[in-house]
């Protein structure tokens, strides 16, 4: 049994809690359609826009332990209302999360699939907290760039690993030394357990991107306009081969190109609102 409750949103915390205390299995918080306030994004600044004054509160209970003369009462008492409610499969709810991924075929050489999806050779992903398993349009296209320039033994790093789909495919791949960094220690923790899963020799860390020394043939980074501004002068200085830059938005792309003018050849390939720009010295 599912149930729809709109509260306050001040209220909602409190709201949860009683429900749980009547016996709910699982809340999801969610806007009310035309409410939903824009995503902030990491380059935004000052403050945000103000939030809508009610939400959605979505709260499970299995078909055959609904109390609902229970929960109205509890609702009414605190001033809310149940919306409407719906017979709802369990296992329906227990799969439900898992929409939306997909098997992403790269090429004959590299596809990858969460572990519900994913066939006999494919970089397998357990869709977590870190960003990246392939289906965004920046991380499709890295991964197509990673497929294109794979030299067997050459180095490879990826700034900013996320889940270290990057890296473990450029390892997959051939590629040898392949090294990702992340400054979130969740990301380093899921692309390390993904390296070990597949079976693959990768480096993951927190290393800055200031103490990394040496040099790579293919150098990776998935971030956003601003921030390879920002690190522009050490991803310059670790890419000897190629530079691939993803992440990043049309409009905001201008600045990042401004910086790759020593570049031999700079190639620029569009999905929708994203640019990927591949550098070769």
């Amino acid at each position: 049994m599912r149930a729809r409750v709109i509260v306050p949103r001040r209220d909602a915390e409190r709201i949860g809690a009683l429900l749980f205390e009547h016996a709910t299995t699982g809340i999801e918080e969610a806007w009310l359609p035309g409410e939903a306030p824009p995503v902030r994004q990491p380059w935004d600044t000052g403050p945000g826009p103000a939030l809508p004054e009610r939400v959605v509160l979505v709260a499970w209970w299995p078909e055959r332990d609904f109390p609902r003369a229970a929960v109205e009462r509890v609702l009414a008492d605190a001033g809310a209302a149940l919306e409407s409610w719906d017979c709802q499969d369990d296992g329906d709810w227990a799969e439900a999360w898992k929409v939306g991924f997909e098997r992403v075929v790269i090429s004959a050489a590299l596809a990858v699939a969460p572990t519900w999806l994913a066939k006999p050779g494919d970089v397998v992903l357990e869709p977590g907290m870190a960003f990246g398993t392939g289906t965004h349009p920046s991380t499709r296209a890295c991964l197509e760039a990673i497929d294109r320039w794979a030299i067997p033994g050459a180095r490879c790093l990826d700034v900013g690993c996320g889940s270290g789909v990057l890296a473990l495919a450029a390892t997959h791949l051939g590629m040898a030394n392949c090294w990702g960094i992340d400054v979130d220690p969740e990301a380093v923790r899921m692309a390390r357990l993904s390296a070990a899963g597949n079976g693959l020799d990768v480096r993951f860390d927190a290393t800055p991107l200031s103490r990394v020394t040496g040099h790579f043939d293919l150098v990776v980074a998935n971030l956003y306009a601003e921030l390879v501004v920002a690190l522009s002068d050490d991803l310059l200085r670790l890419a000897q081969g190629r530079l691939v830059l993803a992440g990043l938005l049309i409009e905001r792309a201008d600045p990042v190109l401004a910086l790759l003018a020593g570049f031999a050849s700079v190639q620029t390939r569009r999905s929708g609102d994203w640019l990927c720009v591949e550098a070769t010295r």
